[in-house]
């Protein structure tokens, strides 16, 4: 027992100058970006190494590996905003009409991600191998834009993407998918829209942004703040405010909430309060939770939990509920 306490005290110890010497290079890089924003990304770049490897270069254990969609479109949505379109093979998948059309919101803590980064282009492959229409945008980031414009853009995607379709021949309703930030602004955007969304899937979503402040992560405490312009202590009500889980209401469309149990950057109880808040109002809501997942598990882990949650994903946004 007296070797295990020595352990783990010295472990402790070992991440406290970790921890001060990040945060330092938090500070020191904020200095910086009053004066040169590209040498503070830089810094922030290298303080976030090893999730940023896992974020942008981690693949779908179900992933195909090759292009899955017969054909691109890349149209402006918005001023200088532009949305891409991937349309399934329906020939080649034997189908007669997509099995949906999916809205997906990137990852990045508001202020990072692309569209066509390498893991999101693998949930796109992964999709529409599986018969769905995927669209996909870039929207502002956080340390520019405000959060409500974020929000704004999405809803004009879904605009533009609703009459695009249409011109197609295409008449499905839409459902919106988001990793982590991007599902945090898919589930505020359902809220504002619950009449044009079929359904929400949301990974690892800040559902409550005060839990963001229950971690250890600087990553996610530097972005809530870039974002939102403001600390909690001060203006606790602007975190309420775009927090889903007080964006809630009886005709909030259906919703599948996923997380990892060891997730360090957003707590998986922020899932479990979402969930009974939509459970308690009548929301058809699902919960799936990875033992062992860490913030974008799908990316890294390839256990049956993981394909189990993905094959249950494209269930959902099928419209099986299970």
């Amino acid at each position: 027992m007296k070797s295990k306490k020595r352990s783990s005290s010295t472990s402790s110890r070992s991440t406290k100058p970790i921890i001060i010497l990040k945060i330092i290079l938090y500070i020191f890089s904020l200095i910086i970006a009053v004066f040169d924003f590209a040498v503070f990304f830089l810094i922030f770049v290298l303080i976030n190494i090893p999730l940023i490897r896992k974020s942008v270069f981690g693949k779908l254990a179900l992933d195909p590996r090759k292009k899955t969609w017969e054909r691109v479109e890349s149209n402006e949505y918005a001023d200088k905003k532009r949305l891409d379109i991937f349309f399934p093979n329906l020939k080649q998948l034997r189908l007669e009409s997509p099995k949906g059309v999916v809205l997906f919101a990137h990852g990045g803590g508001w202020i990072s991600g692309y569209r066509r980064q390498p893991n999101n282009v693998s949930w796109y492959r992964y999709l529409v191998g599986k018969g769905f229409i995927v669209a996909t945008i870039d929207y502002s980031r956080g340390y520019r834009a405000e959060i409500e414009e974020l929000i704004d853009e999405l809803l004009e995607a879904v605009e533009y993407l609703s009459k695009r379709l249409k011109a197609l021949g295409i008449d499905k309703q839409i459902s919106l998918i988001g990793l982590s930030a991007g599902a945090h602004l898919a589930l505020l955007s359902a809220s504002r829209i619950p009449d044009k969304i079929k359904c929400v899937v949301s990974y690892y979503a800040p559902c409550d942004l005060i839990d963001i402040w229950k971690t250890t992560s600087l990553f996610a405490r530097f972005s809530a703040v870039t974002t939102l312009k403001r600390l909690p202590r001060r203006s606790k009500e602007i975190y309420e405010k775009y927090s889903p889980i007080n964006n809630i209401s009886p005709d909030f469309p259906p919703t599948l909430l996923v997380h990892g149990l060891k997730d360090q950057i957003v707590p998986y109880t922020s899932a479990v309060k979402m969930f009974k808040a939509l459970s308690q109002v009548g929301v058809k809501v699902k919960l799936l939770l990875h033992p062992y997942g860490d913030h974008g598990f799908e990316f890294v882990l390839k256990d049956n939990y993981a394909v189990r949650i993905l094959e249950k994903t494209a269930d959902f946004l099928e419209g099986n509920l299970w």
